[in-house]
């Protein structure tokens, strides 16, 4: 038994101990004044290292999923939904990743594993779903590099044509690539800095919009004209939910912060407080650019309508505003936005591969981490399915490449879904084994009324937003929403068959392996080392991280 009341876990199942970095940020605090334990599930020579820092995780949790969603495709919604709707869309879709970054948040401050959910799922709920989502998953986040690496070539074409589309694309997959195969503390560094790029560009452009909107900047004034002409709700209840796809299209990546928390250097710390961001990051990031957009750009608006990939709706802004030398500057930023995301998809479906291979149902060669800590096998894997997605933009009609991008929408529900059920399983479990609520050191808000929304609104909208490619009948945007659904179902019903898995008891549902502990000494501050001056640095360091 492993403290009070705790079920034994079988000793198969539990890998050797392995005593982490206590002393992530390098400050030299004294030894004694902080413990960690963690049992990790899976023995290696080499294992993932815990380097990434608070001020990483904080600034990917705020900007690491910022992406075209937002600062290329969000001029659709507008159009779809009007100004008023599209407020309301990302609105629905923004509750519903609050519930689910803090479902996550709570399990992976417990349990700190890379490629969290995936194993969550199997081990709180069933082997075969367990499966399902983490294979959904990697797949999601490899078409996502696929699209990334075909936007690039737009992108590139607006300063100059000097190389062929395919070429600015395979630099930009190689350049994603050496980052992610340096380990996680240079795909940290790397999305730290990009992050904060795509961060302050979105605040200027806030600010500037508001500016415009006023009249401050520009020549005219727009306020909330556009909402009364022409009009605010053009489609009504009907345009609100065409944007749902589109707006969990927009912010999926949430999740991000759970892969991460097994490669940070003290979880049970820096995960809460990158979850709490995601709040922020939703009201001011999604929310803030949504307004200021829908006071500055009528839904009508033929630029906004002619070519979504190539024009964004903030240049737009900055157009109105009669600050076109600003343009140059917007398009560097959206391929920054590219890139980042192209990095964060090789970064996180890896992990996810891994984590799978780690479990036996993925290819055994794919479990081998470098010293570096990078599992090398797996984002090669990735890396290549990527590649052979991204062909297919190449294949005349681009019906191929059109259904396979249109995927990570619905799937990134289904993914959604999995993290609430393993929650609201795991917190049964918690209750039934009689552990503490204390030793969880995040917890979800209102338990259980996220997970319970999440789990029945997620599944509507992945099903029932797909009505509009019926009538008439468009068999791109048909395959598009309903393919990933129907392999999803069809490979956990062939994995029920095949495995014979069952729901697993609550009773038995394994809490101890890949937990973490860490128990303080009855001190308020850990002491910090070194002279006077040494001692300020850190200090500073600490405040700033």
């Amino acid at each position: 038994m492993i403290g009070g009341g705790f079920s034994a876990v079988s000793e198969s199942r539990k890998g050797p101990e392995v005593v982490v970095d206590n002393d992530p940020y390098g400050l030299g605090y004294d030894d004694d004044s902080v413990t960690t334990r963690s049992i990790m599930s899976k023995a290696s020579s080499q294992q993932l290292k815990r380097s990434l820092k608070a001020r990483h995780l904080a600034m990917i949790s705020l900007g690491g999923v910022i992406g075209q969603g937002l600062f290329l495709s969000s001029g659709a919604n507008l159009n779809q939904a009007g100004p008023g709707g599209a407020l309301i869309a990302y609105g629905l879709i923004g509750i519903l990743v609050f519930w689910v970054a803090y479902s996550l948040g709570e399990m992976s401050t417990y349990m700190p594993v890379s490629g969290s959910f995936t194993i969550f799922c199997r081990r709180f709920v069933d082997n075969s779903f367990g499966t399902m989502i983490g294979y959904n998953y990697w797949a999601t986040w490899s078409v996502v590099v696929a699209s990334e690496l075909a936007a690039v070539p737009i992108i590139m074409n607006y300063w100059t044509d000097i190389l062929p589309d395919w070429a600015w694309s395979g630099i930009s997959l190689v350049i994603v690539l050496c980052v992610n195969l340096l380990g996680a503390r240079s795909y940290g560094e790397t999305e730290y800095w990009f992050s904060l790029i795509k961060i302050l560009a979105v605040i200027i452009f806030i600010i500037v919009g508001c500016f415009v909107s006023g009249g401050l900047i520009g020549t005219e004034v727009y306020g909330f004209k556009y909402w009364s002409d022409p009009g605010a709700f053009p489609n009504g209840v009907q345009g609100i939910f065409d944007s749902l796809i589109l707006a969990c299209f927009s912010m999926q990546g949430t999740e991000i912060v759970g892969i991460t928390a097994g490669e940070a250097g003290n979880p049970r710390k820096e995960v809460p407080r990158a979850i709490k961001n995601v709040f922020w990051r939703i009201i001011i990031f999604y929310i803030g650019s949504i307004f200021v957009m829908g006071m500055v750009i009528p839904y009508t608006d033929t630029v906004t309508l002619s070519d979504l990939t190539t024009v964004s709706p903030f240049t737009i802004v900055f157009s109105k505003g009669n600050l076109n030398s600003v343009a140059h500057i917007m398009n560097a930023v959206i391929l920054i936005t590219v890139l980042s995301c192209a990095n964060s998809g090789l970064y996180v479906a890896s992990r996810t591969l891994l984590a799978l291979a780690q479990e036996d149902i993925a290819w055994s060669k794919l479990c081998y981490i470098s010293k570096r800590g990078v599992p090398v096998y797996a984002l090669i894997c990735t890396s290549l399915v990527s590649l052979i997605t991204f062909a297919t933009f190449f294949i005349p009609g681009r019906a191929l490449f059109t259904v396979l991008t249109k995927l990570p929408g619905v799937a990134v529900l289904v993914t959604w879904t999995g993290i609430c059920i393993a929650h609201f399983r795991f917190r049964r479990a918690f209750k039934l084994q009689n552990r503490d609520i204390k030793d969880l050191s995040m917890r979800a808000p209102w338990h259980p009324v996220g997970d319970i929304l999440d789990v029945v609104v997620c599944p509507l909208i992945a099903i029932f937003t797909g009505y509009k490619y019926f009538d008439p009948a468009r068999a791109v945007g048909i395959i598009g929403q309903y393919l990933g659904l129907i392999l999803c179902l069809l490979g956990f019903i062939l994995l029920k068959i095949f495995t014979k898995s069952k729901l697993i008891p609550l009773k038995d549902i394994d809490l101890d392996t890949d937990r973490t502990d860490i128990s303080f000494e009855p001190q308020e501050t850990p002491k910090l080392t070194g002279p006077w001056y040494i001692r300020a640095w850190k200090r500073i360091i600490i405040a700033l991280t």
